[in-house]
Order: C-alpha cells, then sequence, then structure tokens
C-alpha cells in the first residue's frame, strides 16, 4: 500500500567512535497501513562509545556525550524497512580500521562491500529484503572486533505484520496441531525412535492431553501384569538346608575344602553354597518404564513452572490438570514395584517385549509421540518463515483446508505422514500433497491439491498452486479449479492498462489464470482427436482486505461471466473464498459446466427437453391386487381419461404410499365397457380407456412417494421419468423450473413441489420465487415485495448463476418451504 515518495531519504544515522553508518532509501516509500503511523517498530542499537542514533526522517536524534565501552539502546519507531524496496548502506571507518560487514542473511552480507578494493575503511551498497519480513541485524566489525550492530525491523508492504502475518503464523500452527492431534486420536504406528527430539513444553502438554488416558492405561496395565524374570540366587548354608545346587556350587567346594569332611558315611559337606530361583521385577524393560514414567512427570513439572512464569493470570483448569496428571504419575512410581526397581541405563538392542507384550507396547508408543512431538517437516518451516511470499503461498492452501474441514468429513489427510521422525505435517514446494474430504449430504467426494505433479498439456506444461477437484453426482468427469495464490496487488492501478480504478489483482496474473483453464486439456478416450478441458474455473487469491469495496471490481464479476478473476484473501478477509468455495460444492454439473465459456455451436449439442409433450401417463393404482393384475395382463384401464391428452407412449404405475417403480412402452389404446375389465367394483355401463403395455420395466430407483400423487391420472415427459426421485419432480413444466429445483434439491435432503396450472412457486429463506409465463419473480414474504424480476429465458442461459442472485436475498435460515412443506437444508 505505497503512496508517493516523501521526506528526506537518509532513513537512519548511527555514529560510533570507530564508524559511521548512513541508510538511506531512494524515493523513500511510506506504507499506508494502519500501523505505520504508530510507534510499532523499534530499533535497537547495541555499540561501543556510542556518540549519536538519528532518524531523520521521522525527526529524531539522539546524542552520547559520555557513553564510553559498551551500551544499548532501543528506540521505539515507525516502520522504517519494508520487504521489496533498495536500502543504500554506506559505512566509514573514523581511525582508519579496515571495516567488515555482518548479517544474517548471507544474500545481504554480500551486497555490502568495499568501494574500492584497496580501501578497507569504506563500505558501501544496496541491499533488498525481498520478501522477508522480521528482524535483522546488520553488524560492523572494526579489524575484526565487534563495534555496532543494530537490529532493524523489516515490514511486509501488502499485509498487516502485527494482524495479518502473526493470524497467518497462528492459522498454520493451529492447523497443524489441531490436524495432528484429530489425527493421533484415530491411528499411530509404532516406529523406531529418532534422536530428534521436540522440546517445546506447550507441545508435549498439548499430546499429553490427548492422549493422557490411554498412556495412563498402559501403564496401569503394567503394573497389573508386570514383566518378569526368574534369578538365581546362591548362599552358603548348612548342608541340612541346601534343596538345589548347580556347577557353581561344585566350583565352590573346590576353593573351600575345609567344608569337606570324610566319616564312615563317605564324603560329606557341612556347608554347601545352594542356589534358590525366585522371581524378579528388576528387569530392563521395567526399568525403562520408570524411565518413561519419571521423565514424563519432570517434562509435566517444567511445563508448568514455564506456564505459570509465561501469564500473569494462568488458566486455573490447564494448573489443576498438569498437577493431576503429576501426581497419578508419582504415585504409580511411588505405590509400586517400581519403587524398587533401579535406574535404567541404555542398552544397545530393544527388548521384544515393547514390540509385542500388551500394555508395554502401548507405553512406548504413547512415550515416543510426547519425545517426538509434531514434527513439521517440508518448506513450511524449514524455509524462513519471514518469507511473506511464500508463507502467503502456504497459508492460502492452509486456509482453503480449514474452510472445507469446517463444512465436510476429512476423510484423507495425505499431507500427515508417520514416519520415524513422529507425525509430520508434509508441505513442500513444488512436491504434491493432496487432501480428501467428504460431503455427507451429497455422498461427494472433494479433493483439494497443493502443487498437484505437472499437468501435461499439448504445449506447455502447467503446475498450479491449488487445485480444487468436484466429484458431482450423475457427471462422469471431475471438476477442477485453480486458486492461485499471488502476493503481488496492483494498489495504484492506471486506467489507460489496468481495467479498474480499485486496487486488485495483476493483469498478468489475470492473463495466466487463462492459460490455467484454457490450455489444461485431457484426451477423450471414445476419440483421439477429441480434447475436453478439465478446469472450469482459476482464481487468483491476492492479499487486500476491503471485500465490501472488491465486490464491486471488475476481476470479480468477472467470475459469474467467464469463471475467471481474483478474491482477497486474508486472515480478516476470507468470507468471498468461503462462499465461492460453498457454492463450487453445492453446484449440480449442470451449473458447474455452465461457469465455463461455451464453445460456439455447443447449443446445438444441449438439445433441451421438449416440456410441451407430456407423453407419460401417471396411473393410480388402489392395492396390490390391483397392481398384480396390471402386471400380469400387462395393461393399464383408467375411467378419468381425457381423449385431447392422447398420444400416450408410456404408462408408469404409481402404487398408493410406495411411489413409481414400474412402467412400460404404451403398444395400442382402446375403448371398453366396465363390465369387461376384470377385478371387482366396476360399472358395467361407464367407458374405460385400456393401455396395452408391450412389457413392464422397473425403474433404475424408485421414484419416491409425495404427499399427493395422481388423482387418478397425471402426466409428465419420458425425460422427467428418468431422472426424478420424487413424484414432486414429475410435475415440473419447464426447463427453468426443473434447473431451479435441481439447484435447489441440491441444498436440501427432500423437496416436494405442487405447482398449479399457470405458475410453479419456490418459497425458502424467507423469500418465495415464481415462475410465471415468461418472467421469473423474487418476492419477500414478510414485506410481499418484488425484490428482482428477471426472464425465464434469462434463467435458462445460466441457471447456476441466477440461483446464485436469488440466494444472496434469503435468510441465514437452514430450511426452506415448496407450498407449504417444510424441508431441511
Amino acid at each position: 500500500m505505497a503512496l508517493l515518495p516523501t521526506g528526506s531519504d537518509r532513513l537512519a544515522e548511527i555514529r560510533t567512535a570507530y564508524v559511521d553508518i548512513v541508510i538511506k532509501s531512494k524515493g523513500r516509500q511510506i506504507y499506508g497501513t494502519a500501523e505505520s503511523d504508530a510507534e510499532s517498530s523499534s530499533l535497537k542499537v547495541v555499540g561501543l562509545d556510542l556518540e549519536q542514533v538519528s532518524i531523520p526522517s521521522q525527526e529524531k536524534t539522539e546524542k552520547y556525550s559520555d557513553h564510553r565501552g559498551l551500551s544499548v539502546h532501543e528506540y521505539r519507531i515507525s516502520p522504517l524497512f519494508f520487504e521489496q524496496t533498495d536500502y543504500l548502506v554506506t559505512i566509514h571507518a573514523k581511525n582508519g580500521e579496515a571495516l567488515e560487514f555482518r548479517n544474517n542473511s548471507s544474500l545481504i552480507e554480500e551486497r555490502v562491500s568495499r568501494v574500492i578494493d584497496e580501501d578497507p575503511t569504506l563500505l558501501s551498497g544496496v541491499i533488498n529484503f525481498g520478501n522477508n519480513v522480521g528482524y535483522s541485524d546488520l553488524v560492523v566489525l572494526a579489524n575484526g572486533k565487534r563495534v555496532v550492530s543494530a537490529r532493524i525491523e523489516v515490514y511486509p508492504t501488502k499485509i498487516s505484520y502485527k494482524e495479518d502475518y502473526q493470524a497467518m503464523m497462528a492459522d498454520i500452527n493451529n492447523m497443524v496441531s489441531e490436524s495432528v492431534l484429530d489425527f493421533l486420536k484415530k491411528t499411530y504406528q509404532v516406529f523406531v525412535p529418532d534422536h530428534k527430539r521436540n522440546d517445546v513444553p506447550a507441545v508435549f502438554f498439548t499430546i499429553l492431553q490427548a492422549i493422557y488416558d490411554k498412556y495412563l492405561r498402559a501403564a496401569k496395565r503394567i503394573l497389573a501384569v508386570p514383566h518378569h524374570k526368574l534369578v538365581s540366587e546362591h548362599a552358603v548354608v548348612p548342608h541340612y538346608k541346601a534343596v538345589r545346587t548347580d556347577a557353581r556350587s561344585e566350583r565352590w567346594l573346590e576353593k573351600h575344602p575345609e567344608y569337606v569332611r570324610r566319616d564312615r558315611a563317605g564324603i560329606r559337606a557341612e556347608k554347601v553354597l545352594a542356589v534358590r530361583k525366585q522371581i524378579t521385577y528388576d528387569t530392563q524393560e521395567n526399568r525403562l518404564v520408570k524411565f518413561m514414567l519419571k521423565a514424563t512427570v519432570r517434562r509435566i513439572d517444567d511445563f508448568t513452572r514455564r506456564y505459570v512464569k509465561s501469564r500473569q493470570k494462568p488458566d486455573e483448569q490447564v494448573l489443576s490438570g498438569a498437577k493431576r496428571m503429576s501426581g497419578e504419575l508419582q504415585r504409580l512410581l511411588g505405590a509400586s514395584f517400581l519403587a524398587e526397581v533401579a535406574d535404567y541405563s541404555a542398552s544397545k538392542s530393544m527388548s521384544l517385549v515393547f514390540g509385542m507384550a500388551p500394555g508395554y507396547r502401548e507405553l512406548y508408543k504413547y512415550y515416543l509421540m510426547l519425545q517426538n512431538g509434531i514434527s513439521v517437516g517440508g518448506d513450511i518451516f524449514h524455509m524462513s518463515v519471514r518469507d511473506t511470499a511464500q508463507l502467503y503461498e502456504y497459508w492460502c492452501f492452509i486456509k482453503l483446508y480449514d474452510i472445507l474441514r469446517s463444512h465436510y468429513t476429512l476423510k484423507s489427510p495425505d499431507i500427515i505422514k508417520v514416519d520415524r521422525k513422529g507425525v509430520t505435517i508434509d508441505l513442500v514446494k513444488g512436491r504434491q500433497s493432496k487432501v480428501t474430504f467428504l460431503n455427507t449430504k451429497t455422498g461427494e467426494r472433494i479433493y483439494l491439491a497443493y502443487n498437484p505433479s505437472e499437468i501435461a498439456t499439448q504445449t506447455v506444461s502447467q503446475r498450479p498452486d491449488n487445485v480444487l477437484e468436484l466429484e458431482k453426482r450423475g457427471a462422469g468427469n471431475r471438476y477442477k479449479y485453480v486458486f492461485d495464490a499471488k502476493y503481488r496487488i496492483e494498489m495504484n492501478p492506471d486506467g489507460s492498462f489496468y481495467p479498474d480504478t480499485k486496487p486488485g489483482p495483476k493483469v498478468d496474473d489475470i492473463n495466466t489464470m487463462h492459460r490455467y483453464r484454457d490450455s489444461i486439456v485431457y484426451e477423450n478416450k471414445e476419440s483421439r482427436f477429441t480434447f475436453e478441458k478439465t478446469m472450469f474455473g482459476a482464481y487468483i487469491l491476492f492479499p487486500y482486505a476491503d471485500e465490501e469495496e472488491y465486490k464491486n471490481h471488475r476481476f470479480y464479476k468477472s467470475i459469474d461471466s467467464v469463471n475467471i478473476g481474483g478474491l482477497p484473501f486474508l486472515p480478516s478477509a476470507t468470507t468471498l473464498v468461503s462462499e465461492l468455495l460453498d457454492e463450487l460444492v453445492s453446484d449440480s454439473p449442470e451449473s458447474a459446466f455452465e461457469r465455463t465459456t461455451l464453445p460456439v455451436g455447443i447449443e446445438e449439442r444441449l438439445k433441451a427437453v421438449n416440456w410441451d409433450k407430456r407423453e407419460v401417463l401417471i396411473g393410480l393404482v388402489q392395492d396390490e391386487r390391483q397392481r398384480d393384475v396390471f402386471l400380469r395382463k400387462e395393461e393399464y384401464f383408467t375411467r378419468r381419461f381425457d381423449t385431447a391428452n392422447l398420444p400416450v407412449r408410456y404408462v408408469a404405475l404409481y402404487e398408493k404410499g410406495k411411489g413409481i417403480s414400474y412402467y412400460g412402452e404404451v403398444a395400442y389404446c382402446r375403448t371398453v365397457t366396465g363390465g369387461n375389465l376384470p377385478g371387482p367394483g366396476r360399472r358395467n355401463k361407464d367407458t374405460y380407456h385400456v393401455f396395452k403395455v408391450l412389457k413392464w420395466n422397473l425403474l433404475s430407483a424408485p421414484i419416491r412417494v409425495s404427499e399427493n400423487g395422481p388423482n387418478p391420472v397425471a402426466y409428465t415427459n419420458y425425460f422427467l421419468l428418468s431422472n426424478s426421485s420424487t413424484y414432486s419432480e414429475l410435475l415440473l413444466k419447464s426447463e427453468a423450473d426443473y434447473r431451479f429445483f435441481t439447484e435447489l434439491k441440491r441444498r436440501t435432503d427432500e423437496a416436494i413441489i405442487k405447482p398449479s396450472e399457470e405458475k410453479t412457486a419456490f418459497e425458502f429463506g424467507g423469500i418465495k420465487v415464481l415462475f410465471e409465463k415468461s418472467r421469473v419473480f423474487v418476492v419477500s414474504e414478510g414485506e410481499n415485495k418484488i425484490e428482482e424480476m428477471f426472464t425465464v429465458q434469462d434463467f435458462s442461459r445460466r441457471p447456476g448463476a441466477m440461483f446464485r442472485r436469488v440466494r444472496r436475498y434469503t435468510e441465514n435460515v437452514e430450511e426452506f418451504t415448496v407450498s407449504g412443506t417444510v424441508n431441511k437444508l
């Protein structure tokens, strides 16, 4: 958020008895974040014989005339240093010392060097922190001795450092801990301990809380059925007390002949080294159990001490929980055989007891969890977490993951691995990571991939950041959407070049979205020369906070028209992305298809059903006996039939209380009197229409019953008969009715319709939608006011988009009513 250059180009000056340091910024920018105006940043200077520190751009100067030796000063200032900005650093030695410049980044360090190779007293260079934010130390050495260091704070330019940046880090940490702990509750495999340990007390205690009950049960099981062994004890006893001897006893007698006597009975030993077998619990395995329990107690106590020191008002529930766990483990140690067990000494090999014995196996597994903790692998924490561009890219994936996880069931968290290092979150730039969710309402699977494997095209291979892949019932292919994170924003749009006057994504990034969507295709197996698109939409995620303002941006409106555009995405701005995700998942296959731009001529291939043609007669069946007659005779007859509805091509049997399972193609129709028909209750003089059926067929899935069935007949078309799940759907009158109902049904468990002859009405969320002749009305129920009106032609062209427009008028409720029937969303 940069404004025009302003003020002096001198940012900071540091003067000591040894060196002078001047930092300038050509065309210095003031970044318009809220934190820029407050003293939210700091400058810490540690120097020998410090004389002066000044910030000319902020009119701050501190002089020191009596500072000799080492001194430390910290100043509260407005943000002074920013990412992606050039800074000229000049360092001059006052007394001719040879100078050296040091920084924690070798890239920064290499940029500041001697102005003249032969002159070590003058260093200069232009440094740029790139996308790195946070603290950076600028250190100067004179003749190899550190004389001054300045710790500066680098701020991001596109996000708020104190809010968005910290919130991103918090989101990542929360995702890591919640996902891994959820994973630990479901499964965990035994693995070999590694030398790496997670010594963060908070992580240790978080995991302990999750597994403590199982940990305690494993320890108690060991105490109930401990591992033991038989040991031989030797003691010198009178010969009459000796019960058992061994080879060692014989060797003892050889060394002690004074106890051997010869008498009339022969040779007799007055004393002997007897052996006695007894059980002992002082085994290597139990020593390790004691060691693990004591180590756990120490770490609980260490956590408690640190927790109390770190907070003014510690949570009493946390403290009491820690005290309880520590006390229970100490009682196990003091009131059992473990009190008599010796201390553990490491052995080269591990006993099979810890791999197979009940209790020991579980305790060792949980102990390894505590030792290894949550090991976060991959670039996400191996990188410098101060790289805001890469951090933003990771955060976008994690936040998309979090939004989906809050609405759908996580099935396969492939980014969570179990290996010899513990539980690992594996998210690496350039390597594919994928998670799977289940939409329990529809049974459809949702896939979110980070860095999906390189997608080969007919020209240049593509590799977008994040790809959402959706299954749709009734569709053979999956629907894919690109969500590409771009840590870039057009803050000062040029009207002649940029298509809008408000901040938004870069134009070249929008062009990249077009490339992703249009170049990623697959070859249709049925026709080797036909290629079909697999990407149905592509969106840029960029750092911008004002979602309300952005709703009027051209690149937001373009999502509705061509399904390409940009969406602001920050910890404080997630609404638009959440809404789009919900729409994409809720879309029917037809609406998902509508979101794409259709090639010329596609309408010819998408021929609509003839909705005026009602060639299917739905006939009421009173009971099973009547149904059996119809099935056996392969015919259907009814007295109440108007010949104006001829011709009838199919007959479907509606069984009271059961719905429709059977239908058949009509061979011919004839009229007879009731006396010539089977079954009771026929009036001899009444005329009946008899429809002869070629054969009865079973529907692939029965059409469920509604509140009211045919009375006694109704009419529909073959398309609805083949694609409906409830009787209500058979009564829809137009493609617009069907498309609106399809969108509505995907958001409900059940829907019932009772259209009149003139119009079809849907009521949901506090509004009523009327389809009447060539127009669609959106009416608010409370005020009975027309909120919006559009033509059926507009709706038929893009029903998915029009349905989303209608939903904006609905209240935040989870039910809708159609003709008085309540249906839960």
